[in-house]
């Protein structure tokens, strides 16, 4: 079994796309983190990293935006 999980981003700059995360992530008891994303050029000024987070009833490998943070 692998270590690392495909998940999918739905929303914000990541959205459609894809990221490989350990899958401690996924199985947390709330799946999701935050991080930098490929293209930060709609960053507000003081945040560089995005936060995505499952659905608390959803599927634990399909992330949401959330929101930027610093």
């Amino acid at each position: 079994m692998s270590d690392m999980v495909q998940v999918r981003l739905v929303g914000g700059p990541m959205d459609g796309g894809t990221l490989p995360v350990d899958r401690e992530a996924v199985e947390d008891a709330e799946p999701g983190f935050d991080f930098v994303p490929d293209d930060s050029s709609g960053a507000p000024d003081d945040c560089s990293r995005v936060l995505y987070t499952a659905e608390p009833d959803g599927p634990a490998d399909v992330w949401h935006w959330r929101s930027w943070v610093p």
